[in-house]
Order: structure tokens, then sequence, then C-alpha cells
């Protein structure tokens, strides 16, 4: 079976609908595993009605955007957003939902309920404090066996706040599409090369217990441990939840970093990678003048993938000499005390960065 949570196409139209389906048939052909797909806020785009919208949707698709599978004993529920609202889209889809969920609940008693949804429940994964639907959360607090896989925020998976656990479970799904993150970083909130890590899950299912892989599509394996839900379910038995409490702090390993330039003048700080109990989410970096600048860090990309030198752009900062100190901040916002050195970097031009989306995005 496969999950896809929405935003399908960057707008409604038929190219992307049939572009989707193609994908899936060059992959499978006549023998298709059941697939699951929603609409996202996206697909509302383009048509001048929600209800054209869905109609298209329901014939490029073959199937409605409200669905309830089955399989093999679980119960899947598929549920679509009502309208493009990013933060209030299923207002009018709650009553639908809980009838759905109720009836999972008759038949699975305390096993896992999935519900997939294109918005997230607020307050909840990564990035749904900016982006989240307390309506949502409301109804999903009511049911501690369900979890939600949620779409639309495009943050990494890769970050431990992409699972969160509560009176329910959620999951973050990143995006096939490219990586957008938090804004407050000056390479953000779409940082370099984001459009080409690709990353979601793998659910293998075995009699007392589901495996969640996080999957780095782009290199074909799983990028960190496996998470495990067990089965019956209960909140207090899921060990995939990290012990926040005992995180240390990030430590920056050498003493000194360096400058290098490019051969049109453009400024890096090179210097060794920070190290952390799990990876280094960002750098801190402080001029001489009192100005800070934050940084992500490449782990978007695979913990794999990470650079063992860390070689950053120098961005909108005035031409001048300055005296820098990098500090490594992890997941949690918890700053490093040690720090590296950059004395007498001279910054020869200013620069501006300029996100790009993912290049194959058709209007």
């Amino acid at each position: 079976m496969i999950i896809f949570a929405g935003d399908i196409g960057n707008m409604a139209s038929g190219f992307a609908y049939d572009t989707y389906k193609a994908a899936f048939k060059s992959v499978f052909g006549e023998k298709m595993p059941i697939v699951q797909s929603i609409m996202g806020n996206h697909d509302y785009y383009g048509l001048r009605t929600p209800e054209n919208c869905r109609r298209l949707f329901t014939k490029k698709i073959g199937s409605s955007p409200f669905t309830h599978y089955t399989v093999n004993g679980f119960h899947f529920i598929g549920v679509s957003p009502d309208c493009e609202k990013m933060s209030d889209g299923y207002r009018k889809i709650l009553p639908y939902l809980k009838i759905e969920i109720e009836l999972a609940k008759k038949e699975c008693g305390d096993r896992p309920i999935f519900v997939t949804t294109h918005n997230c429940a607020e307050n909840t994964v990564y990035g749904s404090d900016d982006w989240g639907d307390k309506g949502l959360f409301d109804l999903f607090s009511q049911y501690p066996n369900l979890i939600n896989f949620a779409g639309h925020l495009h943050y990494s998976l890769l970050d431990e706040r992409s699972v969160w656990q509560g009176a329910f479970t959620a999951f973050g799904t990143q995006s096939t599409s490219y990586v957008e993150l938090e804004n407050g970083k000056v390479n953000g909130s779409v940082p370099p090369d984001a459009y080409m890590f690709p990353m979601g899950y793998l659910l293998d299912f075995e009699e007392e217990s589901i495996t969640v892989r996080r999957m780095n599509f782009r290199l074909g394996k799983e990028e960190k441990p496996n998470m495990s839900v067990k089965i019956p379910y209960a909140v207090t038995k899921a060990d995939f939840i990290s012990e926040r409490k005992h995180n240390s702090l990030p430590v920056m390993p050498n003493a000194y970093g360096h400058t290098e330039y490019d051969e049109n003048g453009n400024t890096y700080l090179c210097f060794d990678k920070g190290e952390s109990d799990d990876f280094v989410h960002s750098y801190a970096v402080f001029y001489s003048d009192g100005t800070r600048y934050d940084y992500f860090s490449d782990f978007y990309k695979g913990i794999s993938s990470m650079a063992d030198e860390v070689k950053l752009p120098v961005y909108s900062k005035s031409p001048g000499v300055y005296n820098i100190k990098v500090y490594a901040i992890d997941s949690y916002g918890s700053i490093s005390d040690s720090y590296t050195s950059i004395d007498r970097s001279e910054v020869r031009r200013r620069k501006t960065y300029r996100r790009k989306l993912a290049p194959e995005i058709k209007y």
C-alpha cells in the first residue's frame, strides 16, 4: 500500500495528475498496489471552485478525495481538506472524519488507526506551530490509538521533532519535491539543494509491532534507526520518542576555522562540523560588530551525507574585516558552549541568498 498526503501538483491540472499516475505505472505496471491519495491546498489552486477541483481529482485519479480502506485488519482513512486554506481547511470535514474514526474504532479496538491528512494538527510535529490546524488536534486528541500522517509542511523528517506523541501520535512526512524549513536563517527557508533529497516513511507490519523507517528515496536507504509502534497500541509503549530531557549540548570540536573565496570574490566561512547527540541542526555566526546570522546545517540532505567540513557562504554582510565566532545549535534549540573562531575574516562583497524551489515544477 502507498499513501500520498496531498499536493500532487503545484495546482489542479490534468497534466499533474496524469504525470502522477504515469509514475506509478512505470514502476508497477498492471500490478498496482492500493494507493491512497488525498488532495492538498495546492490541488485546490487553478480552478474556480473547490467542487471543480474535487471533480478533476476524482476523474483523473480514479478515486474519491475521501477514502477509508481496511488492509489486513488495519484501518487507513484518507481525508482531503475541503478548500485551499492552510490552517483551517478541515472545519467542514470534521464531522465526517469523526464518523469514519468511530467506525474504525469499533472494528479495531486498541490497534492503531491511521489517518492521513494534508494539514497537520496544530502544535504537534516540527513546523506545526506555523502551519497547524487546531480543529484536527481537538478531534485527534479523543483517540489515543490514532496515528496521523500529515503533509504540507515540507519540514525534514530526519529531525526528531517530526515525530510527536501526546494524546495521539503524529508524523510529519516532509516532501518528495523539496524541503522547506522555518524562517529566520540566512540560507532558508528553502536551503541549498533542498529539492535533491526526497524522503518518506516505509512501514513494515508484523504481528506485534509496526516498524517505521525513515527512507532517503534518492539513495534508497534508511537514514536513521528504526522506530516501532507496539500492538496492542498504547501511547506509553511507543519507544521512538527521544529522551529530550537527557539531551547534551552540541559541541564545536575545533577552536579555529578559516576563510576562503571563490573566483567572484564571495566569502566562505570554513570549519569542522559540530557534534551532537543526534546532529547539528544549525549554526549561529556572531560577528565582531555585534550582529548574528543563523544558518541551517546540511542535515536535511541525509545524516550520512553531511559534510565533515562546513563551508558557509557569507550572505547579507557589508564588506569589511570581522572576527567571527561560530556556535552549534541542535534540533531542540540548545546552543554549544564551545565555539570555532575565525579571526580577521574579510568580506569582500555583499551577497544575497536566492532560494531555489524544485526545478521540475510546472505551473
